[in-house]
């Protein structure tokens, strides 16, 4: 009946403030700290309403974080990580390694960041040549890669 006005606000900690409060009363009431000024009831009821105001106040106190605003993950990748991006590199390696030198000229200058414009000048091609060129080799190296985890699989 005490604790009514305060119930709402405090749901999370009701169960365990109650015990502290029962705990303290006793303590005090064995101290002969009730002094009798009072009824009992009285007395119970404002001890109630002091720690549950406290209680309040400290929660005011708090730096609450809301869960899911908190990323509890690692920001270190884990050994299966660590173990499927090797995998891939020797993957994309070895894919590399069997493409013609014409389509590797091609990717390192993908890599550098031009664009089909300045790669064009640099090789003398047309534009569009240079763009069915990447094609090709973009669908040569997918079909190379087929090939070479359909063999992984059969090992």
């Amino acid at each position: 009946m005490a604790f009514s006005p305060y119930r709402s606000r405090l749901t999370s900690e009701l169960e365990d403030l109650e015990q502290e409060i029962l705990l303290a009363l006793i303590q005090d009431l064995r101290a002969d700290r009730f002094r009798r000024h009072s009824s009992l009831r009285t007395y119970v009821r404002t001890y109630v309403h002091h720690k549950c105001i406290d209680r309040l106040r400290a929660q005011n106190r708090r730096n609450w974080v809301d869960i899911e605003e908190f990323e509890l993950r690692s920001t270190e990748p884990g050994a299966f990580e660590l173990l499927s991006r090797r995998e891939s590199a020797e993957l994309a390696t070895r894919v590399l390694a069997r493409m013609p030198e014409s389509c590797r000229e091609l990717w390192r200058l993908l890599m550098q960041g031009l664009s089909y414009q300045k790669m064009s000048e640099i090789l003398g091609v047309a534009e569009g040549t240079l763009r069915v060129r990447v094609l090709r080799c973009r669908k040569r190296a997918t079909e190379e890669r087929k090939r070479l985890l359909s063999e992984y699989a059969g090992k």
